[in-house]
C-alpha cells in the first residue's frame, strides 16, 4: 500500500518538475465525448505516465511517490470538475420585472445583509426585499445616478447634475460626503485598501474621494461611466466603461496610489455599467443590450430583450432570497429618466465578490490581513487566513 505524504510535500514535489503541460487540471478528449480546453485526442492517463517517467529518471527513492500521488489527484480533479462542452458559456435568459412604479431608477446595489438599494431621479433611496416590496430609507434633495454600498455599511450616492456625492448612514442619516466634482456618475470601492473612486463624466476624469476630498487621479478618460475593480494574475486594475467611445479600458493600480497606462480591454460596448462574474467574464449593459467580454477576449451580445428600457446599472444577486444567479438592472429610460422599472434576468454565473462583502470578511480574521484566493479576486474564491497581507506591487 502506498503511504500518502503530507499535501504540501506532495504538491511541492510536483511543482519541482516545473509548470504542468497544457491540459493538466483542465481537460482532454475522452471516449464518448469531449471536455473543453483539451487539444489533440490522447490517453486520459498521459499526464500520470509523464510524471512517473520523469520521476523515474530522477531516481526511485527521491520524490516519485509524491509526483505520482499529485498527478493522480490532479488528473482526477480535472476530469471531475471540468465542464461539459459549452456548459459555462455565459447566457442571459428569463427577463422579468422585479419592481415597477419608480421615478427614473438609475443606481442600484446590494447591502451586506441582503437588501437591494435603488436610487433615481426623484432622490428617493429605497430598500427592496426579495419579494419586491420596498421601504423608503431616505430622501436626497438631488437626482441620483450611481450608488454603492461601502464595506462599513454606508451608502454613497452620486448626483451627476449637482456635482456631489451623498452618504447615507445605516440609520438613514443623510450628509454630503464630497462635492465640487464635475458630473459624478459611478462609484466603486477597492477590495484591497478601501480606496473610493468616482467617474466624473462631464470632466472626463476619475476622482478619488476616499477621505471626502476630491482628488483627480486620472485625466483624459473620455466620458467615463461604469467602473469596476478586479485582479488578474495578482495585479489589481481599475476598469472603466467609455460610453461614447464604445470601449472598456483598464489601468493598473500601484501601491503608491498611482496608475499605469491606459490599456484597451474591450471594443464595441456602449455601456453604462460593468461588473465581473465569478468566472472572470465582464458583464456590461447599455443601449438596451447585455454584453459579455469573455475572459478569453471575445465580445458578444447576450441579449436585447424588449423589457430593457435604457438600462443604466447592474447588480448580481447575493442570495438570501435574491437569486445568486440573477442579475438586476435599472431601467432608467431611453428618454433619460422616464423609466419606471427594475428588471432581472437569469445568468449562469455568480457575481464576483465586492468590497462591501469581502472587506468585512477581512476585518473578522484573527489578524488584519487581506484574503488569499484560489483564483483571482474577480473569480470569487475567497478564503480568510492568518498570513502576510497581499500588497499591491510597487513600481
Amino acid at each position: 500500500m502506498l503511504a500518502l505524504e503530507p499535501v504540501d510535500r506532495v504538491f511541492g514535489g510536483l511543482s519541482a518538475l516545473g509548470p504542468p503541460r497544457t491540459g493538466l487540471m483542465t481537460s482532454r478528449k475522452v471516449t464518448g465525448g469531449s471536455i473543453p480546453g483539451g487539444g489533440a485526442e490522447e490517453s486520459p492517463h498521459a499526464d500520470v505516465m509523464m510524471v512517473m517517467a520523469i520521476a523515474a529518471r530522477r531516481g526511485p527513492m527521491r520524490t516519485h511517490r509524491s509526483h505520482v500521488v499529485a498527478a493522480v489527484l490532479a488528473l482526477n480533479l480535472g476530469l471531475l470538475f471540468a465542464p461539459a462542452a459549452g456548459a459555462h458559456s455565459p447566457k442571459a435568459s428569463d427577463f422579468e420585472v422585479f419592481a415597477d412604479g419608480l421615478d427614473g431608477p438609475e443606481g442600484l446595489a446590494f447591502t451586506r445583509d441582503g437588501h437591494l438599494i435603488v436610487v433615481g431621479a426623484d432622490g428617493n433611496v429605497r430598500s427592496f426585499a426579495p419579494d419586491g416590496t420596498s421601504t423608503l430609507v431616505a430622501t436626497i434633495e438631488d437626482p441620483i445616478a450611481g450608488v454603492t454600498v461601502l464595506s462599513d455599511g454606508r451608502v454613497l450616492a452620486a448626483s451627476l447634475v449637482m456635482g456631489r456625492v451623498w452618504a447615507i448612514s445605516t440609520q438613514g442619516e443623510v450628509a454630503v460626503f464630497a462635492e465640487g466634482i464635475s458630473g459624478p456618475n459611478t462609484i466603486v470601492e477597492s477590495i484591497r485598501d478601501g480606496r473610493i473612486f468616482v467617474s466624473a463624466s462631464l470632466q472626463s476624469t476619475i476622482v478619488e474621494i476616499t477621505d471626502g476630498v476630491p482628488d483627480v487621479v486620472l485625466t483624459a478618460v473620455r466620458f467615463p461611466d461604469g467602473l469596476a475593480i478586479a485582479e488578474e494574475r495578482g495585479r489589481q486594475y481599475l476598469y472603466v466603461g467609455l460610453r461614447l467611445d464604445g470601449e472598456v479600458v483598464r489601468y493598473r493600480m500601484f501601491a503608491d496610489g498611482t496608475f499605469g497606462e491606459e490599456e484597451r480591454y474591450a471594443d464595441g460596448l456602449f455601456v453604462s455599467a460593468i461588473g465581473f462574474d465569478s468566472a472572470g467574464n465582464l458583464l456590461a449593459v447599455g443601449e438596451d443590450r447585455v454584453w459579455v467580454r469573455h475572459r478569453t477576449g471575445e465580445v458578444e451580445v447576450l441579449s436585447n430583450d424588449p423589457l430593457m428600457d435604457g438600462p443604466s446599472n447592474l447588480a448580481f444577486g447575493p442570495g438570501r432570497g435574491f437569486g445568486s444567479r440573477d442579475v438586476y438592472l435599472t431601467n432608467y429610460g431611453k428618454n433619460f429618466g422616464q423609466g419606471t422599472q427594475v428588471i432581472k434576468f437569469r445568468y449562469n454565473h455568480r457575481g464576483a465578490p465586492l468590497a462591501s462583502t469581502v472587506r468585512r470578511r477581512i476585518e473578522t480574521c484573527a489578524s488584519p490581513v487581506l484574503p488569499t484566493s484560489r483564483t483571482p479576486i474577480r473569480g470569487g474564491a475567497i478564503s480568510c487566513r492568518q498570513r502576510t497581507a497581499r500588497r499591491l506591487p510597487e513600481r
